[in-house]
């Protein structure tokens, strides 16, 4: 006999994470570029994909924390669902960027094949080292609970 996995904490919309600072080092951003076949790489912006990168280290969290939160168990799997990038002013290798982070929404729904999957959406807001926004990643995560005995 299986068990419905529980509900997801309620108090988890609209929870704070803390943060972080990041820093866009040359290197780093060469080696970015050299991954992603970017041709126009000029060495002085980083490529758009930054801003995922600097969304998953700005959670403040790690991914593993965020699966805590999600109370994930060993039989569940977890999935990138989807991602939006507002990008408001290019990202500058050099630059150290600040981010603010919240869980905005969490769900639950059955799959076709019966299984449940939970969500939960996290915004990243980042912010350059004049306090302006630079942009925004909304992410959200998908956990397919598995088999609960």
């Amino acid at each position: 006999m299986s068990a419905v996995a529980p509900q997801l904490d309620p108090t988890l919309t609209g929870r704070e994470l803390p943060g972080d600072t990041t820093t866009i080092t040359g290197f780093e951003s060469a080696i970015a570029d050299h991954a992603l076949l970017a041709p126009n790489a000029d060495g002085k912006t980083a490529h758009p994909l930054w801003f995922l990168v600097l969304a998953l280290r700005g959670m403040g969290i790690s991914v593993d924390e965020l699966c805590d939160l999600a109370q994930k168990q060993h039989d569940d799997t977890l999935l990138f669902g989807t991602c939006e990038i507002n990008q408001t002013k290019p990202l500058i290798v050099g630059a150290t960027y600040r981010t603010a982070a919240r869980i905005t929404e969490t769900g639950r729904r059955s799959t076709r094949d019966g299984s449940i999957l939970d969500s939960v959406t996290v915004d990243v807001r980042l912010f350059d080292e004049t306090g302006a926004e630079a942009g925004s990643v909304i992410s959200v995560y998908l956990f397919k609970r598995g088999i609960r005995s």
